[in-house]
């Protein structure tokens, strides 16, 4: 029978990880009781010898395969695609802020977080040489925004960034801001707090007593023609907060169809202008990182608002705002 021979070497990343999860990421292919009678076996080795499921891996540690089937397909060396269909340099023309740890990005308008030409790719062809060099670590998007909002997006850069991040983010220790375009008058700040519920067959979130708690504080910037130019700061995080909480109080963004705003050409503007994270003891933090408007959506807000509201804009990208120095739950606008 052909057999097929591998072998790795364990990454920083792949530290302190059990071995029989790094073998799952490494053979898609194969189901669990597979891999673990080729551990009982011997077919599997680590550093020479065997070893059980649960041993915990060490950082260059070799890890060596005999698999009883022969290599197959253009990745099969265990060498992870590193998107060499997608450029390198996409990513780093996106980059607002870099650590060892944390890469914040400033996602254009009209690509996906993840999926087919996504950030998600790009973090691929970005970071293959650190994907290279682990196991069972892959750089991704830490958190998602919709194709058509842009803005600032945490992308893990090592393990340890990407579990601090992960943390905070249940903590509710993160801090994201967006701007967005609402239709209808707004002139006074205003507390945002629903029951929402995701409605997989309409593929849209929606108010519902069996929901989970949505907090949103708003804030005017300007107005105009109907509309209102406003900061919204996410106090929870659920799909599609900002759009669902906007058309169940009244004020849909302008141009969001699917909750009914109002037609706009070019759809709705939602831009996440401010994304702050915490100090943290065992990962390098990105502190606070302002994402800028893009060109179009700076000429939109000029043209649709005047030139006050574009200094109104950038008022709203600095992280001394009063909003910003208050605790979420400390604040009642009632």
């Amino acid at each position: 029978m052909a057999r097929t021979e591998r072998t790795y070497v364990a990454g920083p990343d792949d530290a302190g990880r059990r071995l029989d999860r790094l073998l799952r990421r490494l053979l898609p292919e194969l189901g669990l009781s597979a891999i673990y009678k080729l551990l009982r076996s011997g077919g599997i080795r680590l550093d020479g010898a065997k070893a059980s499921p649960a041993t915990l891996v060490q950082s260059g540690a070799k890890i060596t395969l005999r698999l009883p089937f022969p290599e197959q397909g253009p990745n099969s060396g265990g060498r992870p695609d590193n998107g060499a269909g997608a450029s390198a340099f996409a990513l780093a023309g996106m980059v607002l802020a870099e650590t060892a740890d944390i890469v914040v990005v400033n996602k254009p308008r009209g690509m996906l977080t993840h999926g087919p030409g996504g950030l998600d790719e790009l973090c691929r062809a970005h970071f293959g040489d650190r994907m290279a060099s682990s196991l069972a670590f892959r750089p991704a998007p830490l958190h998602r925004l919709d194709r058509n909002t842009s803005g600032a997006v945490a992308v893990s850069a090592s393990i340890k960034g990407a579990r601090a991040f992960s943390s905070s983010l249940r903590a509710g220790e993160l801090v994201k801001e967006y701007l967005a375009v609402l239709d209808g008058i707004l002139s006074e700040p205003a507390r945002w707090e629903d029951e929402l519920a995701r409605d997989e067959d309409r593929r849209a979130t929606v108010e519902s007593e069996r929901g989970r708690r949505a907090v949103t504080l708003v804030t005017p910037l300007a107005s105009s023609g109907g509309r209102t130019l406003v900061r919204l700061r996410l106090v929870t995080g659920l799909t599609h907060q900002i759009r669902a909480q906007a058309a169940i109080h009244g004020h849909p963004l302008s141009g969001d169809a699917k909750y009914g705003g109002s037609a706009r050409g070019g759809g709705y503007l939602l831009h996440c202008v401010l994304l702050s994270c915490p100090a943290w003891s065992d990962a390098d933090s990105p502190g606070t990182v302002l994402a800028p408007l893009p060109p179009n959506a700076q000429a939109l807000i000029r043209d649709m608002f005047g030139p006050a509201a574009a200094k109104a804009c950038e008022g709203a990208c600095t992280p001394e705002s009063p909003l910003n120095e208050q605790k979420s739950d400390d604040i009642c606008l009632d």
